[in-house]
């Protein structure tokens, strides 16, 4: 999506009050041009590296890179894998990278698991907090937080 297409409109009219009241906001509608601009200014920028913004009537989602020196994002799951994840959970966790609206029955058939194994699973990750559950069990989506991994 080209960000000159994405309208500026304030989703959130109360929240987005407040944060202008209290200076957290420099600009309404500023914010995507300015992750753009702030991520082609890193060192080892590249244009494949470039952010990615995707919306749909009930999100908005911006993906934005890792260069290939970074270490422990995305894929990596830092300390909590060394320590607290079993193989299983870091299984779950990357088919939840790749299908974040995937259900609790399709990883118990990817896994080869009961549904009752992947549903304790689930449970302890979000205990962790490494992953949390948005929307409906029937319309939902899973959203992995790697702001834990880096």
């Amino acid at each position: 999506m080209d960000i000159k297409d994405v309208s500026s409109e304030r989703r959130n009219p109360i929240l987005a009050n407040v944060m202008a009241q209290l200076d957290y906001m420099e600009k309404r509608g500023s914010g995507l041009t300015r992750i753009c601009n702030e991520t082609k200014a890193l060192e080892g920028y590249k244009d494949e590296l470039k952010p990615v913004f995707k919306s749909t009537p009930t999100q908005f989602q911006t993906i934005i890179y890792a260069t290939a020196d970074t270490q422990n994002v995305g894929d990596n799951v830092g300390d909590v894998s060394e320590t607290k994840l079993t193989e299983r959970q870091q299984k779950i966790l990357n088919l939840i990278k790749e299908s974040p609206t995937i259900t609790g029955k399709q990883m118990s058939e990817t896994l080869s698991v009961s549904q009752r194994t992947i549903e304790r699973d689930l449970s302890a990750l979000q205990k962790l907090g490494v992953l949390k559950r948005e929307g409906k069990d029937n319309n939902g989506v899973w959203i992995v937080e790697t702001m834990l991994f880096i």
